[in-house]
């Protein structure tokens, strides 16, 4: 027989190796623990971590779940006849690892009733919680497809009624999801195909339609492709049916699309095959296309003239209007702004009316064919921002929509396109028949007419004589000495390349371009090219045929128009040359890619570069090159006549005694300020972000460049006037008198500091402000009434007192007259505080102290 000390250690082996973890708690605070089992040592633990009290059970619990926990024995232990409960919760093991647990607790009670403690035991199942979590995932997900499928998806039970429905299906058949759950398919549907599909799947096979048919549910025309199938259970039983439906209807418009757009792009074709026919035939193959690509019966087609008043009708399909015409001439007739054309004509976009329209027999179309319009689509054709024709389209069987305006106007831009290439191709056969008139005139006029192979840089064949306009003979470039590139001005070659590549690609045949070139003098002049291309009979291009024109003083004066009212707006608030300088500055940084820069002026006898303003740049840089003398690198910059920009990189080593690598610079502009043919000042330009100063911004420089060398002038000759004006102001503020100028509006331009100190304002509180601030708020009636009688000589002058900012009162007597401040009338006033009341003599004639600066007029 065993021995039972022998037996009893198996079986506490046994036991301590078991999953369970047994526990006997105190019921009290975080649970201390009076027995736990030796399977603890699953969690990391020993027995003594517990028993010596080191650990209590609430220290081990997941921080997040204990206080749900006191809450669950809490509400267990308040049950008189609770016993027993179970929780699942997550603890921490010794490691720090996140395990699930199951507990299972006996509340144990003493003979009162209290509860002393609790017995159980906690089970690891942490991989079941997972296994559980990840099916309810997975759960979720598959909702989340069924509910976002783009494809309608339900579910019938093996009763047919629908349990389940996606949005998707409901959209497809025309009714809110809530109406079609709980819908009994076979006791709803017709017999017919769709029943039969449905009927296959509780015979455990699926089923397939496709058509169109009336929705029992919303009762409104569907058109679908459905699939259904059987749900069987593990015993082969059905348990439901699953749907799947797809939308005809988008597929079918996508097939009638493809037709459309293949019936298009043919007659697109044949309309390129038609270049040489005569104007009325295209037309009237448009016109024709238009009306098959959009199911109608009549169309019209209508070219605007020049005045953008009268419409030129080649072509009205006649097929129902039993109207025979003997003439291919177009009609004319003008514009009406109540008809078809009018309207979109005015509204500069296409006009659908899809309703009966009986035409106004007052129109000049309706009064040649007696109509009755059902439907009708009128869609204008544009030129750039010009409307130049209209179609219209009209009696289709059924509503027009977005689809046929796509159609007629990837139509019409075709024919447009093919019309503009007709008259382009007529005008350069015209303009070569007429070459050897236009060769006798060219010496006496502005236009240069070149002849250019199409090479790198365009090697000239022909230039008309007058290219001496700009210093060159024809012989410098028949001999090859220069080629047409070399004249274009270096800021604008790459641009101008890159417009002919594309012509090239694009197959233009005429283009035109505004860029700059370079006299023989080395003067920068804007030109116009207008160029044909003529190819060959493979298609290549042969030789480019254009003419130059001298636009340069157009280009200035837009750019002086624009440029000096934005100057004058900027400098019309500033009196001082420094500020001026710095406004100016101010003003050409504006153009984005610039963000530096830096004005000089030259001194008239040396030379030399004086910096008067700077903006970007750190303090170092600009205090190195605050000044350079006329013979430096820097300074022969400005001295080449015209603007040069450049890699900071490159400028670096010619920079005077400055270090290179203090400003951050990527890219620099040198422009020259000229007045008078004098360089006058210049100004140095730089950007931190853009490697180079591209062209756009470079013409606006270099307009800004020829305004300033103006204002500069202006602003030299004025600073005598400033100073004389500012010597003025100093006299003013050495009176005892307050004094302030207002102008005829009232508002004041400027006050003494004898009347600031005393009433405690300062300059920027008073400037432009209303005169009446500076005296008692509810006097302002008596103010002005008592300088009405100043002003006609009924009075000599006002003893109302002034008010100080703090709101105190200062006894005055105040003197008004009429006087000149900088050329603008004002009105001057002039206060002595009175002292004594018995003050009435003493002399308050300031502008007699101001000897040669007089106030009055």
């Amino acid at each position: 027989m065993s021995d039972p000390l022998s037996i009893e250690k198996k079986l506490e082996a046994v036991y301590n190796s078991s999953p369970v973890i047994s526990f006997l708690w105190r019921a009290e605070g975080e649970w201390p623990v009076e027995s736990v089992s030796g399977s603890i040592s699953q969690l990391g633990y020993s027995p003594d971590d517990f028993l010596s009290g080191r650990l209590l059970y609430g220290d081990i619990v997941h921080p997040d779940d204990l206080d749900r926990i006191h809450m669950e024995v809490d509400k267990h232990s308040g049950k008189k006849n609770s016993t027993f409960f179970t929780l699942n919760y997550r603890v921490l093991t010794k490691a720090g690892e996140v395990r699930w647990v199951t507990e299972r607790s006996f509340i144990k009670r003493d003979e009162k009733g209290d509860i002393t403690h609790f017995q159980g035991i906690i089970i690891d199942n942490t991989e079941l919680e997972k296994t559980e979590r990840a099916l309810l995932e997975t759960g979720k997900k598959y909702q989340t497809i069924f509910e976002k499928s783009p494809v309608g998806l339900l579910y019938f039970d093996e009763n047919s009624v629908i349990t389940h429905c996606n949005e998707s299906c409901a959209k497809l058949l025309k009714a809110p999801v809530n109406k079609i759950i709980g819908f009994n398919i076979l006791a709803s549907l017709s017999e017919g195909k769709l029943r039969d599909s449905v009927e296959q799947v509780f015979l455990g096979n699926p089923g397939h339609y496709e058509g169109e048919h009336l929705s029992v549910i919303s009762g409104k025309p569907v058109s679908a492709k459905a699939s259904f199938t059987p749900i069987m259970d593990e015993e082969g039983t059905l348990i439901g049916g699953i749907g799947i439906i797809e939308d005809m209807a988008e597929r079918k418009n996508a097939e009638k699309l493809i037709r459309l757009n293949e019936m298009r792009l043919e007659a697109l074709l044949e309309l390129y095959q038609m270049q040489n026919a005569p104007m009325y035939e295209i037309a009237e193959y448009t016109i024709q296309k238009a009306v098959e690509l959009t199911g109608s019966q009549i169309g019209y087609l209508e070219f605007l003239n020049e005045e953008d008043n009268v419409l030129e009708m080649y072509q009205w399909a006649l097929d129902d209007l039993k109207v025979s015409t003997d003439t291919d001439e177009p009609f004319v007739h003008p514009i009406r702004s109540n008809g078809f054309w009018g309207e979109a004509i005015r509204e500069r976009k296409p006009v659908i009316v899809n309703k009966h329209y009986a035409s106004d027999f007052d129109d000049d179309i309706s009064s040649r064919y007696d109509l009755v319009l059902t439907r009708h689509a009128t869609i204008p054709v544009f030129e750039k921002e010009q409307v130049v024709a209209v179609v219209s389209v009209a009696n289709k069987e059924t509503d027009y929509d977005e689809s046929d305006i796509r159609q007629i106007t990837l139509l019409m831009e075709g024919m447009w396109k093919l019309i503009q290439y007709k008259h382009t191709n007529d005008v350069l056969v015209e303009a070569l028949k007429m070459r050897r008139v236009l060769e006798s005139v060219m010496t006496s006029s502005p236009a240069v007419v070149f002849l250019w192979r199409p090479e790198k840089d365009w090697p000239v064949e022909f230039v008309s004589e007058n290219i001496s306009q700009f210093g060159y003979e024809v012989d410098d470039f028949i001999s090859g000495k220069l080629i047409y590139g070399d004249i274009i001005h270096p800021s604008d070659l790459e641009r101008v390349r890159q417009g002919m590549n594309r012509v090239a690609r694009d197959g233009f045949s005429d283009f035109s371009q505004e860029y700059r070139i370079l006299t023989k003098s080395g003067q920068v002049r804007w030109v116009d090219e207008r160029t044909l291309v003529h190819y060959n009979s493979k298609g290549e291009m042969d030789y480019l045929q254009g003419i130059i024109v001298d636009i340069t003083e157009r280009k200035q004066a837009n750019s002086f128009m624009h440029i000096e009212c934005d100057l004058d707006n900027v400098l019309g608030t500033t009196n001082d040359l420094d500020e001026t300088f710095e406004k100016l500055l101010d003003f050409t940084l504006e153009t984005k890619t610039i963000d530096s820069g830096m004005i000089y002026l030259v001194d008239e006898k040396s030379g030399e570069f004086n910096l008067v303003a700077s903006r970007g740049l750190s303090g170092d840089f600009v205090e190195k090159l605050s000044s350079f003398s006329s013979n430096t690198l820097l300074a022969r910059l400005f001295m080449t006549g015209y603007p040069i920009y450049k890699y900071f990189s490159e400028i670096k080593p010619m920079l005077p005694g400055a270090d290179p690598g203090s400003d951050d610079l990527q890219a620099m502009g040198f422009i020259p300020v000229r007045f008078n043919d004098e360089m006058v000042a210049a100004m140095v330009l730089g950007s931190h972000k853009k490697l180079e100063i591209p062209a756009n911004s470079r013409n606006l420089i270099e307009t800004i460049a020829n305004q300033i060398g103006i204002i500069i002038s202006r602003a030299k000759k004025d600073s005598g006037i400033l100073k004389s004006k500012n010597h003025l102001r100093s006299l003013l503020d050495a009176l005892d008198e307050f004094v302030f100028i207002v102008d005829l509006e009232g508002k004041i331009l400027h006050t003494n500091e004898s009347l600031r100190k005393h009433l405690n304002y300062s300059s920027s509180d008073l400037y432009m402000k209303d005169f009446l601030i500076l005296y008692p708020g509810g006097w302002e009636d008596d103010v002005l009434s008592n300088l009405d009688e100043i002003m006609e000589g009924k009075a000599r002058s006002c003893e109302i007192p002034l008010v100080s900012k703090e709101g105190i009162f200062v006894p005055v007597k105040t003197k008004f007259t009429i006087g000149d401040w900088g050329g603008q009338e004002v009105l001057i006033a002039t206060a002595s505080l009175i002292r004594d009341p018995g003050f009435e003599d003493q002399d308050n004639n300031v502008e007699e102290r101001v000897d040669g600066y007089p106030l009055s007029s």
